[in-house]
């Protein structure tokens, strides 16, 4: 009913950092200053952990035209991803939420009205305790002033890992995978206008593309797509 004892303990995890608590965010910040997840020193700013040098190596992306990704899918960032999705570390999820925050706001494009977490199946939810797309969303959501929905599009079947697919079997693996629900969250949707979907990694951009189409199909008049990572 719970889920594993990892999944209510990344549950309680996820309570704890993700609190939208503006005085505890700054006694931690001053109790404890930001450190550099990857080399240990003083983090760059308030809501960074990493610092200027680490923060200047990362493998940044160009930005392509067709979504809004920070980064490459690369060292040191897909063990940090790896890390967030099968391990709980959700802290990381704050770094790579604030570098995605970056890179959109420095664009010099319109901010979408809100942000759409790519949704997980009930089941995958309860063994891993939370969605690495919402945590990271959240994150981005707050520094942009953006609000998120995690319930305006739910995923109604537990498709198989894409990882060993190709590029026409993930097409059909997502085909059919997500719905928009009617009420209040498609109100939501319709009212925002223009929609940002949030994932961690973008590969081939079939679960993308696809809960794009679901977004489109339901009135959405704009929707543009936000990845931490991509991968080549």
């Amino acid at each position: 009913m719970f889920g594993t004892r990892e999944a209510i303990v990344n549950r309680l995890r996820h309570l704890r950092l993700t609190a939208p608590r503006a005085w505890a965010r700054l006694i931690a910040a001053t109790l404890f200053p930001p450190r550099c997840t990857l080399c240990g020193f003083p983090g760059a700013s308030l809501d960074l952990d990493l610092c200027e040098v680490c923060h200047a190596d990362l493998p940044w992306a160009r930005h392509t035209g067709d979504a809004v990704v920070a980064l490459r899918y690369e060292h040191p960032v897909d063990e940090l991803i790896r890390r967030l999705k099968y391990q709980g570390a959700i802290a990381h999820a704050r770094m790579l939420g604030v570098l995605l925050a970056e890179i959109a706001s420095n664009r010099g494009d319109e901010l979408p009205a809100l942000l759409v977490p790519v949704p997980l199946h009930a089941a995958r939810w309860r063994e891993r305790g939370f969605n690495q797309a919402a945590v990271i969303a959240r994150y981005a959501g707050h520094l942009l002033g953006i609000p998120v929905t995690r319930h305006a599009a739910i995923r109604v079947r537990d498709t198989p890992s894409q990882t060993a697919l190709d590029v026409n079997a993930r097409r059909l693996n997502v085909r059919g995978a997500f719905a928009v629900r009617s009420g209040r969250p498609l109100d939501r949707l319709l009212a925002a206008g223009h929609v940002a979907i949030v994932d961690d990694v973008i590969t081939t951009g079939s679960t993308v593309n696809e809960l794009r189409r679901v977004l489109l199909a339901a009135g959405v008049r704009r929707v543009e797509v936000w990845a931490v990572a991509r991968a080549l």
